[in-house]
């Protein structure tokens, strides 16, 4: 089953970072990398935004390294005005993690992707949009990776 987030320049900063989880496809803006005053302060080009998509990416991996059972995890990766889309990522046994995609009210703007915070752990609001998948934990661990890889 495939997990990565990618980013795709086309040139817009619009709907060319793409989350594949499983047979599902999520389009979303790098705007808000961009943006991202916590890493590369001043510049606003695709290298900071491949800069970002790591920091972002090191974060997530580190979540799903250090779960614990029952510990539910949450990785943003669509960041807008009014609203962000995570992952809720919980682990389920030794060998497996669920993962649900869903959003929350937490606006884009209000943390930076490289610096996702207390928000890792927390996100009261979390609204599930899709039935949660079932994988491998050291997959997703490595499908991360992977992500961290293709983003330089």
């Amino acid at each position: 089953m495939e997990l990565a987030l990618t980013y795709e320049p086309n040139g817009t900063d619009h709907s060319d970072l793409v989350l594949r989880l499983g047979d599902r496809e999520y389009r979303c803006d790098s705007y808000y990398l961009l943006l991202d005053n916590a890493l590369l302060p001043g510049q606003e080009d695709e290298a900071k935004v491949r800069a970002v998509l790591r920091r972002l990416l090191e974060q997530w991996a580190v979540a799903v390294e250090g779960l614990r059972a029952r510990d539910v995890v949450y990785l943003p990766f669509d960041f807008s005005d009014q609203c962000t889309c995570w992952l809720a990522v919980e682990r389920i046994d030794d060998a497996s993690v669920s993962i649900t995609p869903g959003w929350s009210l937490v606006e884009g703007w209000t943390f930076m992707p490289s610096e996702i915070g207390s928000h890792l752990r927390q996100l009261p609001d979390f609204k599930p949009d899709e039935e949660a998948l079932r994988m491998d934990r050291a997959e997703v661990t490595a499908a991360i990776r992977s992500s961290i890889d293709r983003a330089s």
